[in-house]
């Protein structure tokens, strides 16, 4: 004990500690007078020789000896020191101040004779703690303002009073308050040239009062329990755990700190617990039962103060714990709570419970260096509301050894499960590696019943060749990410990226005004500064899984996978109720151009290198997009699509929905660069209706030597496309040569209106095929009138593209373009129907640079047509016709018959001028 108060001594006086808002200096003088009226004496003496006052006679009860002060001051530099006979036998050194006056204590209280012994002084009137107090005690010393001590046996001892005292052989077990409770307070006293340690020393130590108050001071002890009660009556037991026992008043720290020893411990209780300018509580502590850091309050506000845990140094153990719990914690301005893990072991867990947890400006955070298989420091908030705002941070981090090849760690988890989580003003979720040696990944793990964030971002992240964590958030409610940001994994090295899984029962995604949200896994290089050379970066993009009843991205929002590395894109798989996406909403896997800086290698063979970026394809591949509604996909613009500009494919795109409702040029694409000859992925629309309008879109491309993907729409009921730009479109615009892909299109009913096209094109290629699929029942309609509806095929030299109507009821065009066009007559055209049917008031062109092939009863229609519901073999119904002046007045159709072969019409049967016939 001597020992570690000695260093506490020499710390301070070697820190120069003198306080930023020091108090004026106490002069008070040691005064020390037992009690020696009859009802209150014990016999106490108190003998001063120089510095020191022996104190000795007492009352001896069983192992415990009691002493009673009317007044106790020590002043600084002064000794106060007990002695007993048979001190060795002494289990508890019991001492109560009766006469109304607070307690100053600057100087060293020593009970060291009795090293069995705990210590009890209790004042009700007050205890003062100033600048070179020290408390030498063999057990614990327990300094309290309490009105009464309690033991085991039932009995009673009355500070301030004989009335009802009683000096009991049993165990102390509680301290009893009466209301009007005074405080403990840890005051700077001593002036800037006395010889005298800052703060408080102790061992084992409690302090209870109805407030505790540290002003610029300090305490150092092995462990330490704090506890404020308030003015409230009531008894506090003295083993009573933080959760138990009487709780009110304040637990203020300002400009203070608090160090423990190695392995030591503290807890903190009261109503409102507040550290500000900058005060700390800080040990260095393995991991043990209990938290190393334990406070228990109805407000935590960590205005600027901090709590740190740190590992012991080459002790192969991980860090103690921190646990917060209250009503309310807020950690703000320069608060911090903080874990901090040493290579040999791991790191402590910071547990926050409470209904409001706050981070707004502050920080709690583990991080540190790890040994392998161990976590840098675990993340735990339990609660009702975690509002994280202007720059609040909740992270984990794994930081590099010095030995770049020794083994260390994982980052650490991050586990959130709260009522709701808010995020705004950038606050910040993060869990990153930078250990190019970690033994695995940290995560991120939400749960809530409600979750917004506005201008925030989640994160796991690596630069490392350890991969970055998964994100899993499971939101019983809504989900809704507004403004730049939003969640995502991200690797800038060997490891992959995170998967990211979200459930949710709704997913918003909105532009505010700032910039728009993304759902994110990609890969990317570093910056210049930071790059290596490129084989270093080969990690892929996680996959990306969103489970919900509701999909809404509205304006500049994106869900999307990418690798800009060596790696491979993620998958994005979708499953909702509905999907609706508006503005320039995006949902889209990519494998994107590299931009390489130069390499180390680069400078060192030429130091006068100028840095520039070299765009080179890489060689991964996008991932695949698979999105299924069991309601309505709307998309009123927008982007569902995968790319690629290297040597890997694009991945595939399928929509599941029970409707398709695509408009204001919105798009789902795949699509291949020119850099090198990645392909294209195939686009697959799967619903009861679909439907294309207002420009919308439905293409692959492919810009080199690789066939374009396929496109196959298949629609239980119909399929519309129609308006200016509306198309299902496959193109490539190779110089080189390449193919496009082909097109395939099944529906009962399929109607292309004014603007709508199906084609094919390649530039110097093979078009691809057209085939439309209908039953025998089926309606193919293309009604484009002045604006053709079309179908073509558009090719360079070679085999020209194919078109396959195949095997409709009937095909009517009322305005329609069919073509087939090729450079060497290779284009096609095969069309199977029951009835081809022709408007007689509209253009319809049927080009073909090749082979026509017509299977039908070729028949002409008026204008005007609307057969929503055509009975099978009803060719009347179909080919009822008008003369021009009853169709322009809507009148009933009436059959026309034109005059065929040599012989002329019955004169009788002519009709009446103006009149149909």
């Amino acid at each position: 004990m001597r020992r570690w108060l000695s260093t506490c001594a020499l710390l301070a006086l070697a820190s120069g500690m003198v306080p930023a808002r020091a108090q004026e200096a106490v002069a008070t003088q040691t005064a020390i007078t037992p009690d020696t009226l009859p009802s209150l004496a014990t016999g106490t003496t108190a003998t001063t020789d120089g510095t020191v006052t022996t104190i000795g006679g007492g009352v001896r009860a069983g192992d415990n000896l009691f002493h009673s002060f009317s007044r106790f001051n020590l002043g600084a530099g002064d000794i106060a020191r007990w002695t007993a006979n048979d001190a060795l036998t002494i289990r508890n050194v019991i001492n109560r101040v009766t006469g109304g006056e607070t307690s100053f204590i600057a100087g060293s209280i020593d009970a060291s004779a009795m090293p069995g012994a705990d210590f009890y002084f209790i004042n009700p009137a007050g205890i003062v703690f100033g600048d070179g107090a020290a408390i030498d005690v063999g057990g614990t010393a327990h300094f309290s303002t309490a009105h009464q001590l309690g033991f085991a046996d039932g009995t009673m001892l009355v500070s301030g009073t004989a009335s009802g005292s009683s000096f009991s052989m049993a165990e102390p077990v509680r301290f009893g308050f009466l209301g009007n409770n005074a405080p403990i307070v840890l005051r700077a006293s001593a002036g800037p040239g006395d010889e005298v340690a800052r703060g408080v020393g102790a061992g084992r130590i409690t302090l209870s009062a109805s407030d505790i108050v540290m002003e610029s001071s300090s305490l150092f002890a092995a462990q330490a329990s704090l506890r404020a009660v308030g003015q409230g009556r009531g008894v506090l037991d003295i083993a009573a755990s933080p959760n138990q026992g009487l709780r009110g008043g304040r637990i203020t720290i300002d400009d203070s700190r608090i160090l423990l020893q190695d392995d030591g411990r503290i807890d903190l209780v009261a109503g409102t617990i507040r550290l500000d300018t900058f005060s700390e509580i800080s040990l260095t502590a393995s991991a043990g039962v209990l938290p190393a850091i334990n406070l228990r309050a109805d407000l935590v506000d960590l205005v600027s103060g901090e709590l740190r845990v740190s590992g012991i140094e080459g002790l192969a153990e991980r860090s103690g714990d921190i646990r917060v719990t209250a009503g309310q914690i807020v950690v703000r301005q320069a608060g911090a709570i903080r874990t901090e893990s040493r290579l040999a072991g791991g790191g402590g867990t910071i547990f926050l419970e409470g209904d409001r947890i706050e981070i707004d400006e502050g920080i709690v955070t583990a991080t540190g260096l790890s040994a392998p298989g161990r976590s840098v420091g675990d993340i735990q908030v339990r609660g009702g509301l975690l509002r994280l705002t202007n720059t609040g941070l909740l992270s984990t981090t794994l930081f590099q050894a010095r030995g770049a090849s020794m083994p260390t760690g994982t980052t650490g988890n991050i586990l959130i499960d709260v009522d709701r989580l808010e995020m705004a003003s950038q606050g910040l979720i993060l869990a990153s590696s930078s250990s190019s040696t970690a033994s695995g990944p940290g995560s991120i793990a939400i749960r809530a019943n409600s979750m917004a964030v506005g201008i925030g971002l989640i994160s796991t992240s690596t630069d490392s060749a350890t991969a970055a964590g998964p994100i899993d958030i499971d939101v019983r409610g809504l989900l809704e990410l507004s403004g730049i940001g939003g969640i995502q994994s991200i690797s800038q090295g060997l490891g992959d990226a995170g998967a990211i899984a979200i459930r949710a029962g709704a997913v918003r995604l909105i532009n505010n005004g700032f910039g728009g949200p993304s759902i994110s896994s990609e890969t990317e290089l570093p910056r210049a500064q930071e790059f290596t050379r490129l084989g270093d970066y080969t990690g892929n993009a996680g996959r990306i899984v969103i489970q919900t009843d509701s999909l809404e991205m509205d304006g500049i929002t994106s869900i999307t996978t990418s690798s800009s590395s060596l790696g491979n894109g993620g998958d994005i798989l979708i499953s909702a109720g509905r999907i609706a996406l508006s503005g320039e909403a995006e949902i889209s896997s990519a494998a994107r151009k590299l931009l390489v800086p130069p390499s180390n290698e680069d400078f060192e063979a030429d130091p006068d290198l100028v840095p520039s970026l070299r765009i080179v394809p890489g060689p991964g591949r996008a991932g695949r997009v698979l999105i299924a509604a069991t309601g309505t996909l709307t998309m009123n613009g927008g982007t569902i699509s995968t790319a690629t500009e290297g040597f890997g494919a694009a991945g595939e795109v399928t929509v599941v929905a029970d409707r398709i409702v695509m408009g204001h040029a919105s798009r789902i694409s795949s699509d291949a660069g020119d850099l090198a000859p990645g392909q294209a992925g195939t686009v697959a629309l799967i619903a009861r209706q679909i439907a294309l309008a207002d420009g919308a879109e439905v293409t692959t491309s492919s810009a080199n030597a690789t066939t374009a993907g396929g496109i196959a729409l298949a629609a239980e009921e119909e399929l519309l496309i129609t308006g200016a730009g509306s198309r299902i479109a496959s193109a490539n615009t190779a110089a080189g040569g390449g193919a496009a892909g082909n097109i395939s299109v099944g529906a009962p009913r399929i109607t292309l209106g004014p603007g709508g096209t199906i084609t094919t094109s390649s530039l110097t290629g093979a078009a691809g095929q057209i085939e439309l699929l209908l039953p025998e029942t089926g309606i193919l309609r293309l009604s484009g009138g002045t604006n053709p509806a079309a179908i073509a095929t558009s090719s360079g030299p070679g085999t020209g593209g194919r078109i396959v109507i195949s095997r409709p009821y009937a095909l009517i065009a009322d305005g329609a373009r069919i073509e087939a066009l090729g450079q060497q007559r290779g284009a096609n055209v095969q069309l199977a129907t029951d009835f081809f049917i022709r408007s007689a008031d509209n253009s319809n062109l049927l080009l073909v640079d090749g082979d026509l092939v017509v299977d039908s009863q070729v028949g002409n229609v008026s204008s005007g047509i609307d057969t929503p519901d055509i009975s099978f073999g009803d060719a009347a119904g179909v080919l009822a016709g008008q003369c021009r002046a009853a169709r322009s007045s809507g009148s009933v159709s009436r059959l026309s018959i034109d005059q065929t072969g040599p012989l002329a019409l019955d004169p009788l049967d002519a009709a009446v001028s103006g009149a149909c016939r």
